[in-house]
């Protein structure tokens, strides 16, 4: 009995450490729930427990542009991942295929593409695309939400391939298949949960974009929801909760996303970090 006591003293103690650990990652979402059922709260007089809900921020939020930003956003992303995903998965292959020290190199540049800061990047696409004229434009916003979701899946996609068989290439190959047919029957289906991965991110990392939006849009009826939630957090009118609801409804689609795809996800992770 006694050596039990300890044993059962350190598994309540994993527990509550846990259970206080979920609340404090938790407790953001509870007081953006919280204000936004009180109309009049700002962000400095916000109760605890809304005494009086109500919805008047949620339709403030709808009546304001809400749905438009949602609908830009919602374009942006999957278009991110339509395009990240043509360019990163027979991008990926080629160097899972190639033995040469220009793979490494290649795997660095990727890499250094990472490292350099969203603002300089934005300064650059601001006076690329108003040549081009694709400011306020979903492809410009595409564009450049991709530059963070390619990399990402050219070095998550290469890692997962690189464990393909040979033999199963050569076959295919020898059967007829030239490059495309190859990538559509045997590297895409084989790759699913590495290319569900890179897309779940890629959707992430432009659903959560604010400084491609800030700096190529100005017209607010193209504003990402991201850009939308800002305006309102700075908005002169007592609006803090419309950007609480906001901000909440702004978080459901990457919720239901990550719920949907969380067991392809965990395949692709752990796959990709076994080589």
């Amino acid at each position: 009995m006694s050596a039990r006591l300890p044993r059962r003293a350190r598994g309540w103690f994993w527990t509550l450490l846990t259970v206080g650990i979920l609340i404090v990652y938790l407790f953001p979402v509870y007081w953006m729930v919280s204000a936004s059922l009180q109309p009049q709260a700002n962000s400095t007089d916000t109760e605890w427990f809304p005494a009086a809900p109500g919805f008047d921020g949620y339709a403030t939020a709808f009546e304001d542009g809400g749905l438009d930003g949602l609908r830009v956003s919602l374009i942006t992303a999957v278009g991110s991942v339509l395009l990240t995903l043509l360019v990163a998965v027979p991008a990926a292959f080629a160097l899972s295929r190639l033995r040469s020290r220009a793979v490494s190199l290649a795997l660095v540049l990727l890499l250094l593409a990472q490292t350099i800061p969203s603002i300089v990047l934005a300064n650059s696409f601001y006076a690329m695309f108003n040549t081009w004229g694709v400011l306020n434009s979903y492809i410009g916003l595409i564009l450049a939400n991709s530059t963070a979701g390619i990399p990402f899946a050219i070095i998550l996609l290469r890692s997962f391939m690189l464990r393909f068989d040979s033999e199963v290439i050569e076959a295919a190959t020898l059967d007829g298949l030239g490059p495309l047919g190859v990538l559509r029957r045997i590297v895409v289906p084989l790759s699913r949960n590495a290319v569900i991965t890179a897309g779940v991110f890629t959707f992430l990392f432009s659903w959560g974009d604010l400084l491609f939006g800030l700096t190529l849009v100005t017209q607010t009826d193209m504003y990402p929801v991201t850009v939308f939630i800002y305006s309102l957090a700075n908005s002169n009118l007592n609006t803090w909760a419309a950007t609480m609801g906001a901000s909440l409804i702004a978080s459901l689609p990457a919720l239901v996303l990550v719920l949907a795809a969380q067991r392809f996800v965990k395949e692709g992770v752990i796959a990709g970090s076994s080589r």
